[in-house]
């Protein structure tokens, strides 16, 4: 690629937001190379990124930026947040369109050294794979979406790791040496730090319903997958004054004719006259729904909703829960399809802005790098309509590649203005070729 010349307008009009989080001329000026190397890039290392510009120095800088220097990366997203904000306020807000979604997502990788690497069961591909697991919150109101934070999740099998732990003090006993001792109590203290820092995806993702309500986002409902369906969650949720609508996994307990059996063969016992056609989004379901104590959420008694994609029902139900035992059935499946935008979130800042391409190896690092996606995310927010940031929006970018492409004409236009300058001014070709190539 072409050198850069001029960062893009979206990354000078907006990072006046970031700059108080930076101490340096030095590191604002890296921040804007990094989310312009995202954006823009081809590649998404730190020396590829380094390389884009013209006049670059050593990419030891850039590499110290996102490892050593001393700024805060969750100060940065909490104002990235703020930014949203405003831009989500030029209009009238309605808080009863807010939605919070809880996801999770794999960030692929090799098998190397980084930091909190796990081997792990990829749903979407039917196998396992090395990853970092990122569970997320994004925002979503009517046209408007964003991230608004994710935590790491790390596996932490306790039996496992109590089985090799023996097995290594059996070893040490048999053949007992310095080094062996040494590594024993490296050992010890590895799994005691990694036990008191373990939590549930589901206790991540209650953390990110309190800071979001902290930040105050003006939403009412959380909606997540069946994974996020425990009371560690739900309890939270609750107590927050918050509603809730999440998938239900089919083998829950459900309180019926006096004894509790499977959500799945409560469902047999319905006849499919009891299913209604319910058309959301332009697409007909024939659901059913019912309100029935679930055991594994303390007894409480929610709204079951069980939907079919075809009048024959064949296949298996979409099974959806809720707090609000007064929704009827459409509303029901409305509020669960505003999940949709996560999926196209998580593809965009895979697809586009590098989210799972890190090569750094330290958490710190990597943290970085995730916010700095964020960051990337929401500047390319701003060329759509005013007080609109993403979908559903009729604008000349409406997709997050569509936005990327226009930065990345925007950058070259600027260097067809310099090269433009530089022979006006009477600096030879030879020159100027020499110059953006060195």
């Amino acid at each position: 690629m072409l050198p850069i010349v001029q960062f893009p307008r979206i990354v000078e009009q907006q990072a006046a937001w970031f700059d108080p989080v930076f101490t340096t001329d030095e590191q604002r000026k890296h921040f804007r190379e990094y989310v312009t190397g995202l954006i823009a890039g081809d590649k998404v290392t730190v020396t590829a990124m380094n390389n884009l510009f013209l006049g670059h120095n050593d990419q030891s800088a850039l590499n110290k930026f996102m490892t050593l220097s001393d700024w805060d990366e969750d100060d940065l997203n909490r104002r990235r947040v703020q930014m949203e904000l405003a831009r989500l306020n030029r209009r009238p807000v309605n808080a009863e369109a807010g939605r919070l979604i809880i996801d999770d997502t794999l960030a692929h990788h090799t098998r190397c050294k980084m930091d909190w690497l796990a081997y792990l069961w990829d749903h979407a591909e039917g196998q396992y794979a090395w990853a970092h697991d990122v569970v997320t919150a994004c925002y979503v109101n009517r046209s408007d979406q964003f991230p608004v934070d994710w935590r790491l999740w790390f596996q932490f099998q306790a039996k496992k790791e109590v089985t090799k732990l023996q097995q290594a003090a059996q070893v040490l006993a048999e053949q007992p040496t310095l080094a062996g001792y040494r590594q024993r109590l490296v050992d010890l203290l590895v799994y005691q730090i990694r036990q008191q820092l373990y939590q549930t995806k589901t206790n991540l993702a209650a953390d990110l319903v309190r800071e979001a309500v902290e930040l105050h986002l003006p939403f009412r409902v959380v909606t997540f997958d069946s994974w996020f369906l425990h009371n560690d969650l739900i309890d939270p949720i609750e107590a927050m004054g918050k509603d809730w609508v999440g998938g239900c996994p089919k083998d829950r307990l459900v309180w019926f004719n006096n004894h509790w059996v499977q959500l799945q063969d409560y469902l047999k016992t319905i006849p499919p006259s009891a299913y209604q056609p319910t058309q959301v989004h332009g697409h007909w379901y024939w659901a059913f729904t019912k309100v029935l104590a679930l055991k594994s959420l303390h007894s409480r008694r929610i709204r079951i909703v069980a939907s079919f994609d075809n009048p024959d029902l064949k296949g298996n139900p979409c099974l959806l829960g809720t707090n609000r035992k007064d929704w009827e059935r459409t509303h029901i499946l409305f509020t669960y399809s505003d999940r949709w935008p996560t999926e196209t979130f998580n593809e965009d800042v895979k697809g586009h802005l590098g989210f799972e391409d890190y090569q750094l190896h330290k958490l710190r690092g990597i943290r970085r790098h995730w916010y700095l996606c964020f960051a990337a995310y929401s500047l390319l927010g701003d060329q759509g309509h005013p007080g609109r940031s993403r979908h559903g929006v009729r604008a000349p970018f409406e997709s997050t590649g569509q936005r990327c492409q226009a930065v990345v004409h925007e950058v070259l236009g600027h260097l067809v203005d310099w090269i433009a300058q530089r022979l006006e001014e009477g600096v030879p070709a030879a020159t100027i070729t020499q110059t953006l190539l060195a």
